[in-house]
């Protein structure tokens, strides 16, 4: 079964990681996306979206990793 993923992390290198074991998996609609602060325009977080069926390997990755389901979390 196909699941959609949705992660947020501060850790650019396990994002980027991920975005790309994502990719070699054969995940779909992959996209990676930074966010700043509004008024300082720092970073804040990465926002790592995928589909990709439920028992591929990345997932072992996003649980192992610094990866959260909500940003607020961060």
């Amino acid at each position: 079964m196909k699941v959609s993923v949705d992660v947020y992390t501060k850790d650019i290198k396990a994002g980027t990681e991920a975005f790309q074991a994502a990719l070699a998996a054969g995940a779909t609609d992959v996209r990676i996306q930074s966010n700043e602060d509004w008024e300082t325009k720092q970073f804040e977080h990465l926002n790592l979206m995928f589909e990709v069926d439920h028992s591929n390997a990345v997932m072992n990755i996003l649980d192992a990793g610094p990866f959260v389901k909500d940003s607020s979390d961060l």
